[in-house]
């Protein structure tokens, strides 16, 4: 590594009861490329199990991680006892539900000292609750005048000289606290750099302060008419001016800014070549419509057509039943070890058996809720391993990608076949050739389960229209392998 490791950052973690998310987000600090950072977490009044859970944090890993405990007095005093508490050089923020980027810190320290400035500010990309990308925010240098119509500072991906920020503490109010601590910043050093580089992940989540209209626009007044000290009409009008500044920055941030994503295909499932991990899935109505849970991971995955819907993202389009990629799979000699991950079945487990002339390890998987159950189920499994999964989209795309980062120094090899397994296994009449000619497949597949796979396809169809009409999908590109 290039840059000099002598420069002590402080990561400052303001926590109260984040029990989705905040494994996530420790993690992304933890494994940073820049190694040389202190992490302070300020424990807000969370409940007796939380505060346990942080302290085992801090014994597991006693040279990086301090926590404190305070009585529950919101995010601003947590922000500034952990800043009196840093010793680093320059300290960064980020909140218990956000994620950063390996390099946040190895690229921003190298671009703060190649400027020489004393605050930096990046790009990041928004998600929401369900990893679905919503869009991306682009970074750039702001002014007082132009911070004062717009707040164009993604907390999280700031990074600031220590000596600055301990001059400019946050604010006690519930929401746009980092607001007045940038206006106050940039009236010291006349500008805030902002930084193209993406080097996090904002979760949107419904229900939490900062997405409250109503508060987001009475402590927006409070921004102007308290501490900007603005009359109290001006501060109505500049209230009115950056409510709608923020409606023209969501725009870009979901329409304008967003790079198109490469997506790779293949029509041979041999064609393959297993030299880095990847999970395979079926390019159908189902994967499409989803297709904002897998726009971040598209290095991982690799698509074939299976869906006539894929017909009109692909030229040369040509069908192939999930049931076909495993019949017409042979073995790769890397491969040491299958898995049969999802729903328990000895009729699909002899199939493969049969097949590979192998052992297959089964793994059965509860039946996940929701997407954060997903993410919270660990798998360990061995270097050069092929899983096959037999769950449905898009919890088996979510898990696969869990599967792949849980293993990130292994090889893996993941195939999605969804309900090809059962079919291919004999548990599962197969479709017959007229109905799957006439693409009909899913008003086969009504005569079982009806009313479950009525609502699933409804959903679905819904959810690729809507990206149809939108045009979400010119956000898309797909390569195929040759």
């Amino acid at each position: 590594m290039g840059l000099n490791q002598e420069i002590l950052i402080s990561v400052i973690i303001p926590f109260y009861n984040e029990k989705d998310y905040f494994d996530e987000c420790f993690l992304s600090v933890i494994n940073q490329t820049y190694k040389n950072f202190e992490i302070i977490i300020v424990n807000d009044g969370s409940d007796k199990y939380f505060e346990e859970k942080l302290e085992n944090l801090q014994i597991k890993h006693s040279k990086k991680v301090r926590v404190f405990n305070q009585q529950n007095k919101g995010v601003s005093s947590a922000r500034n006892f952990g800043i009196k508490q840093s010793k680093g050089e320059y300290i960064a923020f980020i909140d218990a539900d956000d994620v950063w980027l390996p390099h946040k810190l190895e690229h921003q320290l190298e671009q703060i000292r190649a400027l020489n400035t004393n605050f930096l500010h990046s790009s990041y990309f928004l998600i929401d609750e369900d990893e679905k990308f919503i869009g991306k925010f682009k970074a750039e240098k702001l002014n007082y005048e132009q911070l004062y119509k717009s707040c164009d500072i993604g907390l999280s991906t700031v990074l600031i000289k220590s000596d600055l920020i301990k001059r400019h503490l946050f604010k006690n109010i519930s929401t746009k606290e980092d607001y007045v601590c940038w206006l106050e910043v940039v009236k010291e050093i006349k500008e805030l750099i902002g930084d193209q580089e993406v080097v996090m992940k904002y979760r949107s989540k419904k229900g939490s302060l900062s997405s409250n209209f109503f508060i987001k626009f009475l402590n927006a007044f409070k921004v102007y008419f308290i501490f900007e000290k603005k009359n109290f009409f001006y501060s109505l009008y500049s209230t009115f001016i950056l409510s709608i500044k923020w409606l023209e920055k969501s725009y870009k941030i979901i329409y304008k800014y967003p790079e198109k994503i490469e997506f790779t295909f293949i029509s041979d499932i041999n064609q393959i070549e297993f030299e880095k991990s990847f999970f395979l899935s079926g390019l159908n109505m189902a994967s499409l419509s989803n297709i904002d849970l897998f726009y971040l991971n598209s290095k991982h995955i690799i698509f074939w057509p299976d869906g006539y819907c894929a017909k009109y993202l692909i030229s040369d389009f040509v069908k192939t039943p999930g049931r076909k990629i495993i019949s017409d799979f042979q073995l790769h000699k890397r491969i040491n070890k299958i898995y049969l991950c999802g729903n328990e079945s000895k009729l699909q487990k002899n199939y493969l058996e049969k097949k590979f002339h192998k052992t297959i390890h089964t793994i059965n998987l509860p039946f996940f809720k929701n997407i954060k159950q997903i993410k919270k189920f660990k798998l360990d499994i061995d270097d050069n391993s092929l899983i096959i999964l037999n769950i449905s989209t898009p919890k088996q795309e979510i898990m696969a990608n869990q599967i792949l980062i849980d293993n990130k120094d292994k090889k893996i090899f993941i195939f999605c076949l969804g309900g090809g397994m059962p079919m291919i296994s004999g548990e599962e009449k197969i479709v017959p050739e007229n109905i799957e000619k006439l693409n009909l497949e899913w008003l086969w597949r009504l005569r079982t389960n009806t009313f479950f796979r009525l609502k699933r396809l409804l959903l679905t169809s819904y959810l690729f229209l809507l990206k149809k009409f939108t045009n979400y999908f010119d956000k898309i590109n797909f390569k195929k392998i040759n």
